[in-house]
């Protein structure tokens, strides 16, 4: 039977784009990159005393009696902030009950007593947004087996 044939070579290609896809697939890592990324600039507010959006608290009444610092009395709050990576997302927190009333503000204390400020330490800064970015084009070069 006749007939025309012809074969392509890839060099290669098929198998680098087939790779590259399964890499890109695993964003895992990236997100873990992302996750550290983001608590280490939310652990840094608590150094600038400041939010995501670079707007100071309100020092609190304890700080300004110690000439301390707003939010890092014990470190705790600041020593639990933490994230968890999936391979479609990242979260970061903190696991402690009163991180809450801190981020938002509110009643607390006996009887609620005592209105607290929102002092938000959670958030995406422009800077974090820049990081993630970066961080997202580097995974996403590497899987395609480009220079870093």
């Amino acid at each position: 039977m006749g007939g025309t044939s012809f074969r392509l070579d890839w060099g290669g290609l098929d198998r680098m784009v087939g790779s590259a896809t399964i890499k890109a697939g695993r964003t895992r890592q990236a997100m873990a990159e992302i996750g550290e990324a983001l608590a280490s600039s939310t652990i840094a507010r608590f150094d600038a005393a400041a939010g995501p959006d670079g707007t100071p608290w309100e020092p609190s009444q304890r700080a300004e009696q110690e000439s301390g610092k707003t939010l890092v009395d014990t470190g705790r709050l600041r020593g639990s902030i933490g994230y968890e990576a999936s391979p479609s997302q990242v979260s970061v927190g903190s696991n402690l009950v009163y991180s809450r009333i801190h981020q938002l503000g509110g009643k607390a204390g006996r009887g609620h007593a005592v209105t607290l400020p929102a002092r938000p330490y959670i958030g995406i800064s422009e800077d974090d947004i820049k990081e993630a970015r970066a961080i997202l084009v580097e995974h996403f070069v590497d899987a395609f087996g480009g220079p870093r």
